[in-house]
């Protein structure tokens, strides 16, 4: 089974995530600016790295970093704001709309893109480009996303991120060995159980970013509708639904359970795994550990891309077929093909 998936496109860009943050970190910028704040901007996998940082340096950062998914820039972004705009292909209209507002804020720009029209018009503007390799999904190029911007957020001296990856590389690689090999079939398994049902991801709120990239992945990949929450926010409000809604049944929970976490957040959430399981509501929780909150949100991550890679196989779905672009409002955000 696992030979017919790896076939796969995406599963070739997916399976080179390590490699992909290997080859960002060993890269040589250009000279970045200096600046009291920093606001990331991008869609879908380009955000996410931007979540997976601002999720790492939240605890101990010298300056915030607000990623925004939209075409609104805060109140707060002007000339000493450092605007970080993502886009994989240089064609996303919400990025291309911020760097619009940001250039008449007269804000410092730093775009990160493997061409189109963001690359067009930061070579016009003279802003500073970081060029990353292309042809590649978008999704699948997660890895350069990711590592460029660690590598500019620790030049910019915003924090260690880049550093932090190039730590955790091995364990990172021996993670993703580890789910490919033969012997290991926690992807066959999650995959199988959440083919008849709708997944809701779960994470605590330092590894959030680990539970939208389960979603994503499994709506783009796998073509299927898929949620996702954080822990403890979810014993406020949703445990209500899902203990009282008689169509809870139709779904199935994934607990991206943090081994590491202080007594009080495991308590947490041990209270409301038992309450569901009371309700003999059907949940996998996956444990994770690791060095910080970068290594375990990058193996739940990587865990994710390949269980929507078997989830799209189990459905006879191809991971890369093209989306219905025509059915699709032009106010929302569809990439042209990152090609």
């Amino acid at each position: 089974m696992k030979k017919k998936v790896s076939d796969s496109v995406m599963y070739k860009q997916v399976n080179g995530l390590p490699e992909q943050i290997e080859e960002a970190l060993n890269s040589v910028l250009p000279p970045l600016p200096l600046s009291r704040s920093v606001c990331i901007c991008g869609m879908g996998a380009s955000a996410l790295a931007g979540d997976v940082a601002s999720d790492y340096a939240d605890s101990f950062a010298g300056l915030p970093i607000t990623v925004v998914r939209g075409i609104e820039l805060p109140g707060w972004v002007g000339r000493e704001t450092a605007v970080i705009l993502l886009s994989y292909s240089g064609n996303t209209k919400e990025v291309l709309i911020a760097y619009d507002e940001a250039r008449s804020r007269g804000c410092l720009m730093i775009c990160i893109t493997a061409g189109g029209e963001l690359m067009r018009r930061c070579i016009n503007d003279k802003n500073t480009l970081i060029h990353m390799p292309g042809g590649l999904q978008s999704r699948g190029a997660f890895g350069y996303l990711l590592g460029y911007l660690s590598k500019v957020l620790e030049e910019m001296g915003i924090c260690d991120a880049a550093t932090a990856l190039g730590k955790i590389l091995p364990e990172l690689k021996e993670h993703r060995d580890s789910l490919i090999s033969e012997d290991d079939t926690q992807v066959e398994d999650i995959a199988q159980a959440l083919l008849h049902k709708i997944p809701v991801i779960y994470s605590l709120a330092n590894m959030r970013s680990s539970a939208i990239r389960w979603k994503t992945q499994i709506n783009e990949n796998s073509k299927f509708i898929s949620f996702c929450g954080s822990l403890p926010e979810f014993n406020h409000n949703e445990i209500v639904g899902w203990t009282s809604d008689k169509k809870n049944k139709m779904f199935v929970q994934v607990i991206l359970y943090d081994d590491d976490a202080s007594n009080v957040l495991r308590c947490m959430t041990d209270t409301s795994i038992g309450i569901l399981e009371d309700k003999s509501l059907e949940l996998i929780s996956y444990h994770v550990t690791g060095s910080c909150n970068l290594e375990k949100n990058l193996k739940c991550i990587i865990l994710g891309d390949f269980v929507s890679l078997q989830l799209a196989y189990l459905r006879r779905t191809d991971p890369v077929a093209d989306i219905p672009v025509s059915e699709a409002n032009d106010l929302v955000n569809i990439d042209e093909p990152d090609v």
